[in-house]
């Protein structure tokens, strides 16, 4: 997995609390990201790939 800048850390925590871009884009100041590194689209729904589910644990787990 590359790095990951805070930036992008912040967008893919919106987008995986939401599991919607354009709830996400709606609480930061960006236009629709194309988030794909982790997390996947079928249709209209938003999924974590595994490498997402682990990035959103391991936030969860260092924040709380």
């Amino acid at each position: 997995m590359q790095h990951l800048t805070l930036r992008q850390l912040k967008v893919f925590e919106a987008v995986a609390r939401h599991l919607a871009f354009s709830r996400a884009a709606e609480e930061l100041p960006l236009s629709q990201p194309a988030v794909s590194l982790l997390v996947e689209q079928v249709g209209k729904k938003i999924f974590l790939t595994d490498a997402g589910a682990r990035v959103a644990a391991s936030a969860a787990v260092r924040s709380g």
